[in-house]
């Protein structure tokens, strides 16, 4: 039935109801009166109602008629207007995407990601803001930003969830030259841990290992840049926790070794891609959103 009506047919039923007859029809589009009529009856038979009421002078649409040419009209203005932006989605050359994430994202995923999609669309602008997961969904929520990536926990009111990443927590040492496998929490809590600044899932994590292990934590150091934490744990000054994609290899840094922490399992840890909900997307933060989903299905497996 589709193919009837989205093809020949609706050219057909359109010339058919400008010019009240079949025959005359058959004449603008030179096809045979009887081909139209065909496939006129085919359709009828198929809706199960008469689209064109006869008569001795012509033919004129029914209620039904009307209805079907009305949806089909406005099937053909989506259609034309769906073509129109995917085309421009083949040549777009400028635009801009805005995207907000926290530090364990910025430094981590998110550069990959960000490069793969830099290469293939060179002359579109990225906008990125880095700040605090509950900040990252605020941003989306009042139109500042495009997308979203969050480790805030679910739910998630105000946004569209698109998809989701494990992240596993690792300890950060000092390297003293060896090949660790793991560090016990005891251990990892006998310095002082070094801290992204509020809003951080690893405060939380912190605050859950310690009561798990039951100690007594040393003073910690908070600082928001992730930067000068790993300068600061690389210089003897206390243990850091990092949060990486479970997805990604490690990539060992001069200095630092980032290892499990060995006891009492801590709680899941996952990175979620949010956009705004029922607003309407430019057109480069379509192919941006559509890239990172397929980005993140990768790294799922």
């Amino acid at each position: 039935m589709q193919k009837v009506f989205f093809t020949r047919f609706f050219r057909y039923m359109e010339e058919i109801a400008r010019l009240g007859s079949i025959r005359r029809a058959a004449e603008v589009l030179n096809v045979s009166a009887s081909a139209i009529d065909k496939q006129l009856l085919r359709a009828e038979q198929d809706l199960g109602v008469p689209l064109f009421e006869r008569h001795p002078r012509g033919v004129r649409l029914t209620s039904a008629g009307e209805l079907l040419m009305y949806r089909m009209r406005g099937w053909r203005r989506d259609m034309r207007a769906v073509s129109a932006e995917i085309e421009e989605l083949k040549g777009l050359s400028r635009g801009e995407v805005r995207i907000a994430a926290p530090q364990d994202a910025a430094s981590g995923l998110l550069p990959r990601a960000l490069a793969a999609f830099r290469a293939a669309h060179p002359k579109i602008t990225l906008s990125l803001r880095v700040s605090g997961s509950d900040n990252v969904r605020q941003r989306v929520i009042d139109g500042e930003a495009d997308l979203g990536l969050t480790f805030s926990p679910r739910p998630l009111p105000g946004v569209s969830v698109l998809r989701e990443v494990p992240f596993r927590v690792l300890a950060l040492l000092p390297s003293d030259g060896r090949a660790r496998q793991s560090v016990s929490l005891g251990r990892f809590f006998s310095k002082p841990v070094l801290l992204p600044g509020a809003g951080s899932p690893l405060r939380d994590i912190h605050d859950i290992a310690a009561a798990r292990a039951g100690v007594e934590p040393l003073a910690a150091i908070t600082a928001d840049s992730t930067e000068v934490l790993r300068a600061l744990v690389r210089e003897g000054c206390g243990h850091g926790l990092i949060a990486v994609c479970a997805g990604l290899p490690e990539r060992p840094e001069p200095g630092l070794d980032a290892i499990p922490l060995r006891g009492p399992a801590l709680p899941p840890l996952s990175l979620a891609l949010i956009a705004p909900r029922d607003t309407s997307s430019s057109l480069a933060a379509v192919l941006a959103r559509r890239h990172f989903e397929v980005f993140m299905d990768r790294l799922r497996g």
